[in-house]
């Protein structure tokens, strides 16, 4: 019994040493896979907060890009770049964040072959935008993430990646917002689209498109939609044909009537037709306003209506602003005072009284006609109310920049002639400086005489040619007459403005654009080609779906140019490229048609096939930005 006793009190002892060594094994297990678990945790924390560091950097420096901009400094150097030797300066440098409870430090480096500005480049077939221009720059971003607790960083990440900046004028239509195309006659574009919003597509008749539809979201990352329907109502009609890239698709597939269509339909176009995608950044408003923005800033010439003063003047501007305000440059304005017409003129008034006399270099003299004016007589129907212009003769100015005030160029203050190339031609920024100039306004530039984009010729000092022009107005701009008619003699040339509005080539009197019918304003057959980057309305006054069915039209790309005329049956013809990055800024006169309005022209319009080429691009054009990434690596030797 004792010996059973003695057994049992044996095996039990064995087996509470069994149990106990299990137990601190499992314990022991459970604390590595614990720790382990915990490890791994800590590892993917820390490699999506350094990813999140690179994305965040790359961000900063595709930003640098919107505009006219740079990234500028030199990149870190060091065995461990960011802890020894120099930490960088500039958009290079070494930076930290704090990101779930991590120190985040990211750094850029230059790469050693990117040229200043970007290499320029054509976008390879196969990829998005493939065929375009694009000035191309290739950065190396590195981040690392560090838990406090450890010394060794939990994540090192590089990622590579190619900035690549985009003229905008190398679509037909590029919208930074809805865009509705719903012509009444027949309609080719024979160019790219694109919409940062929604895009809607109808006719009348038909329409077709011969070039890449691409569809963006906004900032908010809605829309990017595809829609075949108006916005306004929502009815469908016409026909509508997109290019899919099939030379053996004759005619080209229809976008048929089915509301909004999902991109498993569209890429039935090959890749001609995409929505959806991630948006594509434009500069804003700013970079287009007097004072600080980069068109002022790189303009060749600023010229001004000052209104402020007991007598309105024309004012050549300082670049910089004195106490926030435009002022004059009294030197060259001197410069250009004979050039220039301070009473209030008739800009209409007989022309056999306006001939240029090339024996009175830049005078004003025995009718000679001036080159800048203003004027108070356009009654704009649209607007409701009377505008105040400042009034520019282009081959006047031209003229009058070349030749100065005593035969020595005006340009030549600052080392330069009207084929001036270091923006790829002239800038000329114009403006109207009055009490209303930063909200809406009754102010406007009014651009004529400028069929041939060139200097009066004069024997005794031959002009140059012109390389290229941009109009610059912060306010609306209204184009008279034929401009850059393509002759064998065409300009790179475009305006960027708030709102753009067309007179035709028979606009005579001013008076004839009083309050009432619009019978007394008949046009005459007119030719524009410039690229244009304008203000437009939104339907419904709301960007998105929100926008859908309430509301009035707003005119749609059809009538991107604003009419004032009887134009019926007469023929407008345009060749360019049609942008726009948002609303009006200073004027907010609905789009409406007919009486006492106008009557839409015969539209002759054609993309600019010529800004396929980047050397005849306009001045200054303005670009969108995007990130095409190269590699992504993480880091395991530290």
């Amino acid at each position: 019994m004792n010996s059973r006793n003695g057994f049992a009190l044996v095996s039990a002892l064995i087996m509470v040493v069994v149990l106990g060594l299990m137990a601190a094994f499992y314990f022991a297990l459970t604390r590595v896979e614990m720790s382990t678990s915990k490890s791994q945790v800590d590892s993917t924390t820390g490699f999506f907060s350094a990813e999140a560091g690179l994305n965040l950097r790359g961000e900063d420096i595709r930003r640098t890009f919107i505009g006219f901009n740079v990234p500028q400094g030199t990149s870190p150097n060091g065995v461990e770049p960011c802890v020894d030797g120099s930490p960088g300066t500039g958009d290079f440098a070494c930076e930290q964040i704090q990101l779930n409870s991590r120190d985040i430090t990211t750094y850029v480096v230059d790469d050693p072959a990117n040229v200043f500005g970007g290499e320029l480049i054509r976008v390879p077939q196969g990829e998005t935008f493939g065929g375009l221009n694009a000035f191309e720059a290739r950065y190396h971003v590195f981040s690392e993430a560090h838990n406090t607790r450890d010394i060794r960083p939990e994540a090192l990440l590089e990622m590579v990646f190619r900035s690549r900046l985009v003229p905008v004028f190398q679509f037909a239509a590029f919208y930074d917002k809805d865009l509705e195309i719903l012509p009444g006659p027949d309609m080719l574009l024979n160019g790219r689209v694109h919409a940062n919003g929604d895009l809607y597509l109808n006719a009348g008749s038909s329409l077709e498109i011969t070039g890449q539809v691409t569809v963006s979201q906004r900032a908010d990352s809605t829309g990017g939609d595809l829609y075949r329907r108006r916005k306004n109502t929502g009815d469908c009609g016409g026909t509508v044909r997109v290019d899919d890239a099939d030379a053996s698709t004759n005619p080209e597939p229809t976008v048929d009537c089915s509301g909004l269509i999902p991109q498993a339909i569209l890429d039935g176009w090959n890749g001609q037709i995409q929505t959806g995608m991630e948006r594509l950044e434009v500069p804003s408003f700013e970079i287009f306003e007097p004072g600080g923005g980069a068109y002022w800033n790189e303009a060749d010439i600023r010229i001004a209506l000052d209104l402020r003063g007991a007598q309105p003047a024309v004012i050549v501007a300082q670049e910089n602003l004195v106490g926030g305000d435009i002022v004059a440059d009294a030197l060259r304005t001197s410069m250009l005072d004979t050039c220039i017409n301070d009473d209030l003129g008739d800009p209409f008034s007989d022309p056999a009284n306006r001939v240029y006399d090339a024996s009175v270099p830049g005078a004003l003299d025995a009718g000679q006609v001036a080159a800048v004016e203003w004027s108070d007589s356009f009654f704009n129907n649209r607007e409701g109310s009377t505008i105040t212009m400042l009034e520019v003769d282009v081959r006047a100015l031209l003229t009058c920049l070349h030749e100065g005030a005593t035969g020595a160029p005006l340009l030549d203050e600052i080392g330069k002639d009207i084929d001036d190339i270091s923006d790829g031609g002239l800038v000329v920024y114009l403006t109207v400086v009055g009490d209303d100039s930063d909200s809406l306004n009754d102010y406007g530039i009014r651009i004529r005489n400028g069929a041939d984009l060139a200097a009066h010729d004069d024997p005794l000092n031959p002009p140059p040619d012109l390389q290229g022009l941009t109009v610059v107005s912060d306010q609306a701009a209204y184009v008279m007459g034929d401009y850059n008619v393509d002759d064998g003699d065409w300009t790179p040339a475009s305006f960027l403005v708030d709102s753009l509005n067309i007179l035709s080539e028979g606009w005579e009197d001013d008076a004839e654009s009083a309050p009432g019918s619009y019978g007394a304003r008949d046009a005459a057959t007119t030719e524009i080609n410039a690229a244009f980057l304008a203000g437009t309305d939104t339907t419904g006054g709301i960007e998105g779906t929100a926008g859908q069915g309430i509301g009035a039209y707003n005119g749609g790309l059809e009538n991107y140019p604003r009419f004032h005329e009887n134009w019926s049956g007469v023929t407008f013809s345009y060749s360019g490229s049609l942008v726009s990055f948002g609303n009006a800024q200073h004027v907010d006169g609905a789009w409406i048609y007919g009486g006492p309005y106008y009557e839409a022209p015969n539209r002759d319009w054609a993309y600019e096939t010529r800004f396929n080429t980047a050397a005849s691009l306009p001045p200054m054009s303005p670009r969108f930005v995007y990130l095409r990434q190269e590699l992504f690596v993480r880091d395991f030797d530290r």
